[in-house]
């Protein structure tokens, strides 16, 4: 198949879909009270950027707001230090994180701090252009349902037998109902909502330890635990195995690019609030991965 073809088809598909599929009642009514809600009952909701990162290290809840509506940040509080020194101050202990890439990280850091503002922000702002919400919505669920196979095994390597059955179950329903993934009937009307698993998921599962912080270029911050999922992803994509190249990248570049418009305005505005940004991110990252952890590791 020619690549105009492909992705002729797609955007086709999605325009189509979305003239002739209505949204589901309920979620067309609590969209449109969360948006009139956020815009009119929280008007001081809304961090300013010189704001939100001094609320997120103060332990407020902070909003940003972005082309897709407002992204409702929580702050995570766990400390970082190695507690071996009991006079270690508090407000010194992400400081004291071990980062033995350090020197490689932040080299990366830097480099994809150039490659995002030259070229993948400026990317997403054209593709916000052209194609509006809604539009980009179904693209962004496309792109979803191909990848629940991938959850699917992820799952059963886990020995989460129910939520591998949820992911067929999505997967079939929303590849004919949803017409290619572009609507998600398996949640609207079959109650059946996602249950994504990535292969650092499944690995933390088993006590693997997430490992050294880790900048990867333009794929950004991991750790190396989670960068598996990265390779994986890449090695089982499944793009690869119903596309042959040159479709398959520009199919692999619109999903990049679609994946990082959800989170291209935050990471602007921090970075440039940030005294120390390689810090910042890295810092809420860790906290983020010993938030998880801790909650997996609860007793159910």
């Amino acid at each position: 198949m020619k690549t105009a073809t492909v992705i002729t088809a797609f955007f086709l598909f999605a325009l189509g879909g979305c003239a002739s599929k209505p949204v589901p009642p309920d979620t067309a009514t609590a969209d449109s009270a969360q948006q009139s809600t956020a815009s009119a009952a929280e008007p001081e909701a809304t961090a300013e950027p010189i704001a939100a990162t001094e609320q997120l290290s103060s332990g407020k809840t902070t909003t940003i707001k972005t082309s897709q509506g407002n992204i409702e940040i929580q702050p995570t509080v766990v400390d970082m230090a190695s507690r071996d020194d009991p006079a270690t101050p508090e407000d010194e202990a992400a400081e004291q994180y071990n980062d033995p890439l350090e020197g490689w990280n932040r080299a990366m850091f830097g480099f994809n701090h150039v490659a995002y503002s030259y070229a993948l922000i400026p990317l997403v702002k054209g593709y916000e252009y052209v194609l509006p919400d809604v539009v980009r919505s179904k693209i962004g669920n496309a792109f979803s349902n191909i990848r629940e196979p991938l959850s699917l095994l992820n799952n059963l390597a886990a020995g989460e037998v129910k939520d591998a059955g949820t992911n067929l179950g999505r997967f079939l329903i929303n590849s004919t109902v949803g017409i290619l993934g572009l609507f998600d009937p398996a949640t609207a009307w079959f109650d059946l909502p996602p249950a994504k698993q990535s292969l650092a998921d499944t690995l933390a599962g088993y006590n693997v330890s997430p490992g050294p912080y880790l900048v990867l270029p333009i794929l950004g911050q991991n750790n190396v635990r989670g960068s598996t999922s990265v390779v994986s992803g890449v090695l089982l994509d499944p793009l690869r195995q119903i596309t042959s190249p040159p479709d398959t990248y520009y199919l692999q570049g619109v999903d990049a690019v679609d994946t990082f418009s959800d989170r291209a305005r935050v990471y602007e505005k921090l970075y440039q609030q940030a005294e120390d940004p390689y810090l910042y991110f890295r810092n809420q990252f860790l906290q983020g991965v010993k938030r998880d952890d801790a909650f997996s590791n609860q007793p159910e």
